[in-house]
């Protein structure tokens, strides 16, 4: 059974704060993801590689970028869960299989807009969810695309 509508919005807008920015140390050492490990770690990756600026990694800019919190599991298999919060830039022009905050009839989203033949849709990242067709009589708003996430392991 598909999931079709979630009855609230799916995301939860924030404005990027201005004030002091936010460096942090970025150390050399590389972390395994993966299954494996290979090798030892060095005693030269205690030290410091550089500062890391978290504004500048993500390319922020503060007139152009805001958050939004996310609700729901509709893009879980892109890696978004419940609370995350989207770091979305509104000077971005979307391209195919960006994740955009949009807004349909008044509410809000974080999708894939697909483009299927003569139609548009609006597609999670969860196969629960069914795509949302784009009528011409639709109220269709993008607000921006999201160009990375924030998360919160620990409260």
């Amino acid at each position: 059974m598909l999931i079709t509508e979630i009855e609230r919005d799916e995301v939860e807008l924030y404005p990027v704060a201005g004030g002091h920015l936010l460096v942090l140390p970025m150390y050399a050492l590389g972390v395994e993801c993966g299954g494996s490990t290979t090798g030892f770690a060095s005693p030269a990756d205690d030290y410091i590689e550089t500062h890391l600026d978290l504004n500048h990694y993500h390319d922020i800019k503060r007139h152009a970028c805001f958050l939004v919190r996310a609700f729901g599991d509709s893009m879980s298999d892109a890696g978004i869960q419940e609370n995350d919060l989207l770091i979305v830039d509104t000077g971005l022009d979307y391209r195919e299989n960006d994740i955009v905050v949009c807004s349909i009839n008044g509410s809000y989203k974080a999708k894939v807009i697909r483009r299927e033949e003569e139609k548009l849709y609006l597609v999670s990242r969860n196969p629960q969810f069914a795509p949302i067709e784009i009528s011409e009589f639709d109220d269709v708003r993008v607000f921006g695309v999201v160009k990375g996430f924030s998360r919160n392991f620990r409260k």
